[in-house]
C-alpha cells in the first residue's frame, strides 16, 4: 500500500517530469538541427544534444524511481 502524496509533492513531481520531458525535447531538436547541418558525431551541437538527452531522461529514471 502506497502512502497519499500531499498536493505540494504532486505539484513538485508534475513540474519534474514536465521539466525533463522539455530537456528531452530540446536535445531531441538539438540533434536534427546539427545532423541536418552536417554537424558531425563530434561536434559541438550532438554532443549538447546528447548530454540535454541524457540529463532529462536521467532525471525522469530518478523521478520515477523516487516515487516507489
Amino acid at each position: 500500500m502506497t502512502p497519499q502524496r500531499s498536493r505540494g509533492e504532486q505539484a513538485y513531481r508534475g513540474a519534474v517530469t514536465g521539466f525533463s520531458l522539455v530537456l528531452v525535447a530540446i536535445g531531441v531538436l538539438v540533434l536534427v538541427v546539427t545532423l541536418a547541418n552536417g554537424g558531425g558525431p563530434a561536434s559541438v551541437g550532438v554532443l549538447l544534444g546528447v548530454a540535454f538527452l541524457l540529463v532529462g531522461a536521467g532525471r525522469l529514471w530518478v523521478n520515477r524511481r523516487m516515487g516507489r
